[in-house]
């Protein structure tokens, strides 16, 4: 049985109090009304001089061991500047994102959960300025859904918040198990995974672990999605634009894709009833040839598999078309009623150097910004940053159709796609699903 750390079990659906961008629109409440006492403008400047400056820090538990690191190193880049991280439970981030960085003793640097309702409601500083001055080169694909025009909308405009590092979707596959079954290389496109699925199954070998019981089928349906759409459609979808709607003759095909490849028993049969914790103990004990899952799995599956291990991007319909879901592990953004605000941006500033670069690497996670990609001695994390440098390339990710909304995860895409698998549900019915539990929120 493979041990996932805490880290891993916290990421494992990228549930948004632990990696990246919640639903984009919660309606959370702001908590405790804001104090305007340090809301006055403060001069934007990146020379901090010899000034000693006490910042305090909030992320979820679950990253303590990144932002530690990441604190520590940019203490000694900074040695006049100190930190001090509190933590909530992961749990529990999500639900108190709001109130603490609206409180009037808000955290100068703090994860932002909602980013809808932390530019409505003024509790956030626009970055504009510091990233003209500090010239920070974010790719849009890595920023996209951390911008708010004037209207409000998200997917451009200001930028409010910055990632630390990335999660991202892809397909874990077994290398020796491929071998076995004359497989020789990854597929490139839909209809090669497709023919080696078919190869597995029918030597009696299972094609691919499906942790279906808490939403894992999301992700190689999102992938097939993406082929169907295009990317734009999927991503306007999950920021809420106007017009943006599920209800796509490209999203039944895809479902009607899973449909298909369960009938076919590419599926384990216990398929409804797998956790990703199992999911991942079956993958590594060479118990299929694919495993459809997240970045975060890779300690555990190079450990376990060593050079067997293989990952790639979803394959699309065509060669080089390859696609990911991805968002950031934390968005650290400025509340507006920070007391150190230019020393605040110099730590988001430090987010996009080659050091900070270095220790995401370290931790499992492909780096943010521009720049060569940092060493690992992790095999298989070296195919993940490969695969995502790519798709920064390329621009072909989405954020996760499971954050479009609050309830999307529990309440449609869990049940969802389990009654799909069964039976009990056509194609066109659970995408029909879907669109209507994201119209009764955003409404």
């Amino acid at each position: 049985m493979i041990n996932e750390d805490r880290t891993n079990r916290q990421n494992r659906y990228c549930r948004s109090d632990v990696c990246g961008m919640p639903g984009i629109r919660r309606r959370l409440r702001p908590g405790s009304s804001s104090n305007k006492a340090n809301t006055e403008t403060e001069a934007v400047s990146t020379d901090l001089g010899d000034t000693k400056y006490e910042l305090k820090l909030w992320d979820g538990a679950g990253l303590k061991t990144f932002d530690d690191q990441l604190i520590e190193a940019f203490q000694k880049k900074y040695p006049n500047i100190t930190i001090k991280a509190t933590y909530d439970p992961d749990n529990t981030s999500q639900q108190n994102g709001p109130r603490i960085i609206s409180a009037a003793d808000t955290p100068d640097i703090a994860r932002i959960t909602d980013i809808n309702s932390a530019v409505r409601g003024n509790h956030v500083v626009n970055l504009d300025a510091y990233a003209d001055a500090y010239g920070w080169k974010l790719p849009d694909s890595q920023t996209q859904v951390y911008r708010v025009g004037s209207d409000g909308k998200i997917g451009s405009g200001s930028l409010y918040a910055v990632p630390d590092g990335v999660s991202m979707t892809g397909l874990y596959w077994n290398k020796k198990v491929a071998k076995e079954l004359g497989i020789t290389e990854a597929p490139a496109t839909v209809e090669e995974l497709e023919a080696d699925m078919k190869k597995a199954s029918d030597a009696g070998k299972l094609a691919m672990m499906m942790p279906a019981k808490e939403g894992g089928t999301s992700y190689i349906y999102q992938a097939l999605l993406t082929n169907y759409e295009g990317r734009d459609t999927v991503q306007d979808w999950i920021i809420q634009k106007d017009g943006a709607t599920f209800n796509t003759d490209g999203a039944v095909k895809a479902a009607q894709k899973i449909k298909d490849w369960q009938d076919a028993g590419y599926f384990s049969s216990d398929a409804l009833a797998l956790d990703g914790s199992t999911a991942l103990s079956r993958f590594c004990n060479g118990e299929a040839l694919f495993f459809p899952s997240g970045s975060w799995y890779s300690a555990s599956i190079n450990d376990a598999l060593g050079d067997d291990a293989g990952w790639i991007a979803f394959p699309g319909e065509k060669a080089d078309s390859g696609s990911a879901a991805a968002n950031a592990v934390t968005a650290f953004g400025i509340p507006a009623n920070a007391k150190n605000k230019n020393a605040a941006a110099a730590f988001l500033d430090f987010l996009q150097s080659d050091e900070a670069r270095q220790i995401a690497v370290d931790n499992g996670y492909p780096p943010v910004g521009e720049g060569e990609t940092p060493s690992t001695d992790n095999q298989l994390l070296g195919q993940v940053l490969t695969a995502y440098e790519g798709l920064v390339k390329t621009g072909n990710t989405t954020d996760y159709i499971n954050n479009a909304t609050a309830g999307m995860q529990a309440s449609a895409i869990i049940p969802g796609f389990q009654s799909l698998i069964d039976g009990t549900m056509t194609p066109k019915a659970f995408v029909e699903s879907i669109q209507a539990q994201y119209e009764k929120e955003v409404k």
